[in-house]
């Protein structure tokens, strides 16, 4: 018993060091992997970080009024928080998601589109900057 005991602890210690070489520090982000496995936002927020993310045209003319650029509005995603109460989780055949975070001085809240049905495709659907009255909107 002893001695696989032994042979299961070399093993792990090992496989711990290979985890932890190289450029990049995989055991570091396995670890926070499992430990944020249970909070809903980032499993939310890990969804909707997308390459091929598009905007509606009432994004679009909110960039453009608020002066924000589509990389920094997507820089919400890093450390937001996923407004429940505003998200329409069950919608079908795409839910809605509202993610608020503070992006420049501005308290921003974003509306994503996440359809699993057309490839996971994500969407910028509206956001609102400081709370302010909806702009954009036809």
């Amino acid at each position: 018993m002893r001695r696989r005991l032994l042979f299961f602890g070399f093993g792990a210690f090992i496989s711990i060091l290979l985890l932890s070489m190289g450029p990049q520090n995989r055991l570091k982000d396995t670890f926070y992997a499992y430990i944020n496995y249970f909070d809903m936002d980032q499993r939310v927020i890990t969804h909707l970080v997308n390459d091929s993310t598009r905007f509606s045209i009432i994004a679009e003319c909110q960039l453009v009024y608020y002066n924000i650029s589509k990389k920094d509005l997507l820089t919400v995603l890093e450390e937001g928080e996923v407004n429940f109460d505003l998200s329409d989780q069950d919608g079908e055949p795409c839910q809605y998601y509202v993610i608020e975070n503070t992006v420049n001085g501005n308290d921003l809240a974003v509306e994503f589109e996440l359809c699993y049905y057309n490839n996971k495709s994500v969407k910028v659907m509206a956001f609102t900057s400081n709370k302010e009255k909806e702009v954009c909107r036809f």
